[in-house]
């Protein structure tokens, strides 16, 4: 993904096609690891296992990640199973106090991406 947020170009191209074909893989696992549907979350407990720390850490700021690039990473159509778990671990309390802020975030990821894109590859 920071190759995503840190090229431009073809080079930005190649590594977006190659998010999506690893979004593909990762949500082909989650329906035969989850047949019946998305991860369950138990909203009444404070607690996340591991796995879900790991992914929200990982995707929860998706929509910001979109925003700084203009493009959809998350597709609810592409890969749905994927979607609706993250939107799910993004309304859990627990997660929205470990997320960044958006509009923090955001500032964060643009700068970077600005700086990343200006500067030649060595």
């Amino acid at each position: 993904m920071m190759t995503v947020i840190k090229t431009d170009g073809e080079a930005h191209e190649k590594a977006l096609n190659q998010v999506y074909e690893l979004l593909k893989v990762l949500e082909e696992g989650m329906k035969s690891f989850f047949p019946r549907g998305s991860p369950t979350l138990n909203y009444t407990t404070k607690n996340l296992n591991l796995l879900d720390i790991v992914a929200g850490s990982v995707f929860c700021p998706f929509k910001t990640t979109e925003q700084v690039l203009g493009t959809k990473i998350i597709d609810p159509e592409k890969t749905p199973m994927l979607f609706s778990w993250v939107k799910a671990l993004s309304e859990l309390p627990l997660m929205k106090e470990a997320t960044p802020p958006h509009e923090k975030l955001f500032e964060i990821l643009k700068y970077f991406r600005e700086i990343c894109i200006k500067t030649p590859a060595a």
